[in-house]
């Protein structure tokens, strides 16, 4: 498999698969449990893992499952940790949908944009996704330059710094239209902000389009297909983003700028310190 040609900022770069093992023989899953069960899921929600698509680092005996994300439930918190283990993804994802019953939903093979019509559906998480390379940047250029030059990733201090500011723009306008329920998670390359507001959870698909699509206009620069609803699956919080070897670890806003994601841990993963 060919990989893809990446630009990042100095210390970023895929993981190996023997360094994604030591990351993940050594993480403590019940932080993972800990989270889901703070946003006031009641179970473990369905994942979906990516072998190693991006980077072409993967487990050869799972060659062929390259290309594609493989979804599965864990019943417990072992279930996880084993299918993890085993597979030793490159990133690990989870649906951000919540069902009605979820071990039936999981077992459908049309999940996807056919579950807005679902009356399994009950709802799904609001989330809202901000990464530097949708941000205009003296040094990485626009969103379209980096396509253009097939580096869709590429990233510098400057931008990254402008999507601290963002998300700290976007999170104090969320508090002003209501929503008090929040957390944010560095990604690995940016930020995500999460609503656990019941109406944010409610909120149609339709209405979400129309809430992203104001906030584009007031400038943010968000991925407007999360807040849509259309890309429903957000990374596992303390999971490994494996394209630039950075731990997603849940925030406080207010500690937003004084973080160091680039050089201290718990961001950079042990087999890079």
């Amino acid at each position: 498999m060919t990989k893809l040609r990446h630009c990042y900022p100095v210390n970023h770069r895929p993981a190996k698969v023997r360094e994604r093992g030591k990351y993940y023989s050594r993480l403590n899953f019940g932080m993972i449990e800990s989270w889901f069960k703070n946003t006031g899921r009641a179970e473990l929600p369905i994942f979906q893992l990516d072998p190693g698509n991006e980077s072409g680092y993967f487990r050869k005996k799972y060659a062929d499952k390259v290309g594609k994300l493989l979804f599965f439930t864990a019943g417990s918190l072992d279930e996880l940790k084993e299918t993890v283990l085993e597979y030793l993804p490159e990133d690990l994802y989870y649906d951000r949908n919540v069902y009605r019953n979820q071990e039936r939903c999981a077992e459908c093979d049309r999940r996807g944009e056919e579950c807005l019509g679902c009356g399994e559906l009950i709802g799904q998480e609001l989330m809202f996704d901000i990464d530097p390379e949708n941000i205009d940047c003296p040094n990485c250029g626009s969103l379209e330059d980096r396509v253009e030059g097939r580096s869709m990733f590429k990233f510098c201090y400057i931008c990254f710094s402008k999507a601290i500011d963002e998300t700290i723009r976007l999170h104090h306008e969320l508090l002003m239209q209501g929503y008090t329920n929040l957390a944010v998670v560095f990604s690995g390359r940016g930020f995500h902000i999460y609503v656990f507001d019941e109406k944010g959870l409610m909120m149609g698909f339709g209405e979400r389009k129309k809430f992203g699509e104001s906030l584009i206009e007031k400038g943010f620069p968000i991925d407007q297909w999360v807040t849509d609803g259309e890309a429903r699956l957000a990374r596992v919080p303390f999971s490994l983003n494996g394209l630039v070897s950075r731990v997603c670890v849940p925030i406080a806003i207010g500690e937003i700028r004084k973080n160091n994601y680039w050089k201290e841990s718990p961001f950079v993963p042990d087999f890079l310190l």
